[in-house]
């Protein structure tokens, strides 16, 4: 009888458990970015917006897909030379670090899923992912000014 009622005990425990965390995590907010159109070379591009921290702190983790011609545009405050990494990114990606007047400075390639850092070279008050490969197929290369960035106040 006394085995039956620690089992009880223990169940009930652990559903309370998993309801809590159920709740918890169910009424967690999703990160919403606002969308925005950029033309690059004269190709339209549709990017998700990250302006705030956490929107840059999500980034485009944990999405499975990013659709052709979509993009996410990652802006800063001020010009830093920030670093990214792929930990919870399932995508492969093509980033571009972007100065304040809107001109491509440099292009690294990110493989989904890696720790290692990506760092801006340059001072940047922007940053674009894109499906790697993506700038390469459109003939869009480091020089490239991208049209359409409504610059953060600096």
């Amino acid at each position: 009888m006394l085995k039956d009622n620690d089992a009880m005990k223990r169940f009930i425990v652990s559903f309370i458990l998993m309801v809590g965390l159920y709740v918890h995590y169910s009424g967690a907010q999703e990160v919403v970015f606002d969308k925005q159109p950029l033309v690059i070379n004269g190709i339209t591009l549709q990017a998700e917006v990250a302006e705030t921290t956490e929107q840059r702190q999500q980034g485009l983790m944990n999405r499975k897909t990013l659709d052709q011609g979509h993009g996410m545009l990652f802006k800063f405050d001020v010009d830093s030379a920030p670093c990214f990494w792929m930990k919870n990114t399932y995508i492969p990606l093509s980033l571009a670090f972007i100065n304040k007047d809107g001109f491509i400075l440099q292009i690294e390639q990110l493989s989904p899923e890696s720790t290692h850092l990506a760092c801006s070279e340059y001072p940047i008050r922007y940053a674009l992912e894109v499906q790697q490969g993506w700038f390469y197929e459109q003939n869009i290369d480091v020089g490239a000014k991208i049209e359409g960035i409504i610059r953060s106040t600096p």
